[in-house]
């Protein structure tokens, strides 16, 4: 029996996929599970497995191409294949971005063990191959292909499939969602007293400002449900958990992985989530569900030493919270002689047709005044 492969939605505000890879070859049978293609969008490479056994009979969206949700980008037809057939076109279960790893280091999958479900090679999998690689004696290893250049010095070059589909997302976001900017000095000296002191007690997680961060945004959402909700496609969408976005850059772009409950659970919890995270997107293991959802994403840029920093709304949020560096002045106390403070710079973007700019600073002032009273973050979850 004839079937057809269309496009699948696999977010919220999803509406288009880029094909990046077909992993069966027109007239290649495969099995039920097995990768069939890979969809990359400007949050995440997935990897759609087969629904049963079969045989690919036709693309219709070759790789490359973009498609809208729903279209029909390829055909299978079911029944079982002959076994040797299906035993040498069998593929190794990897990720994409371990596979393009693997084609960068010159690591045979073949090779590789994989550590993930069903054996599934991972990009530190690939890693640690090139790793043990390099440690063989000279003379043992095989010879392998040189890297692929990755860096174009002068002239063009044509953007990757993640780059150019958040270039196309976040410009019309831009062009779209009618963004407001507000910005605060919250006062972080006792934030940076607190998470010294609770470094030194050498529990189970160290902290960081990040952490203290997320678990404020998350709080402030939980006070304000009517700030934790987005616009799509002319609705209005309410969140029923506080889940806040954070930014993590990798060494294959900006990815948004989703801190879930950020504003329910304790802020050691908070911190064991958001590093759980940060290490899938920059490992490669990152699923959809880890990038859906979520109101507000935290962008914290203050390891590069700026002041401010005025952000764009991440595709299909209402909020994004920029986050600059940890700065001293002195500023006068409460009989006007000058105190040295530690103050961390804040910028909230919002969009203007879930929330105006009194709503949007009750908001912006409810994170700064955990941030400035951490012990609350501690308490009272």
């Amino acid at each position: 029996m004839r079937h057809k492969i269309l496009m699948p939605k696999l977010g919220l505000t999803m509406t288009e996929g880029q094909i990046a890879e077909w992993l069966v070859a027109v007239g290649s049978p495969f099995r039920a599970e097995q990768g069939l293609f890979v969809v990359e969008t400007d949050k995440v490479a997935t990897e759609i497995a087969a629904e049963g056994d079969g045989v690919l009979t036709g693309i219709t969206v070759q790789a490359g191409e973009t498609a809208p949700v729903g279209e029909v980008i390829a055909c299978w037809q079911d029944g079982t294949a002959d076994s040797a057939l299906r035993a040498t076109s069998l593929r190794i279960p990897v990720t994409p971005l371990a596979r393009r790893l693997a084609q960068q280091l010159g690591v045979d999958l073949a090779t590789v063990e994989g550590s993930g479900p069903n054996r599934r090679i991972k990009a530190a999998d690939v890693q640690a191959a090139a790793e043990r690689r390099k440690e063989a004696p000279q003379g043992t290893q095989p010879a392998q292909p040189a890297a692929e250049a990755t860096i174009v010095r002068g002239g063009r070059s044509s953007p990757g499939p993640v780059q150019a589909a958040m270039a196309r997302r976040l410009t019309a976001v831009k062009q779209q969602v009618p963004h407001f900017y507000l910005a605060v000095e919250a006062r972080v000296s006792r934030l940076l007293a607190l998470r010294a002191e609770l470094n030194a007690l050498e529990g189970p997680v160290r902290f960081t400002l990040s952490h203290f961060i997320v678990a404020a945004v998350g709080r402030a959402l939980r006070d304000m449900p009517e700030a934790n909700r987005v616009w799509d496609d002319g609705e209005i969408v309410s969140f029923s958990s506080a889940d806040v976005g954070m930014a993590v850059s990798t060494e294959r772009g900006l990815f948004v992985p989703i801190v879930r409950d950020a504003g329910q659970v304790s802020l050691t919890e908070v911190a064991r989530r958001v590093q759980s995270q940060v290490d899938r997107a920059r490992s490669g293991s990152l699923g959809w569900d880890d990038m859906s959802g979520g109101a507000i994403t935290v962008s914290n840029a203050g390891m590069f030493n700026v002041k401010f920093m005025t952000p764009i709304i991440n595709p299909g949020q209402a909020m994004i919270l920029g986050v600059g560096s940890v700065t001293q002045a002195f500023r006068p106390d409460g009989e006007g002689r000058p105190e040295l403070r530690d103050e961390l710079g804040l910028v909230l973007a919002a969009d203007h047709r879930l929330m105006d700019g009194v709503a949007g600073l009750g908001f912006l002032n409810r994170v700064s005044a955990y941030l400035e009273q951490p012990m609350k973050l501690l308490v009272g979850v």
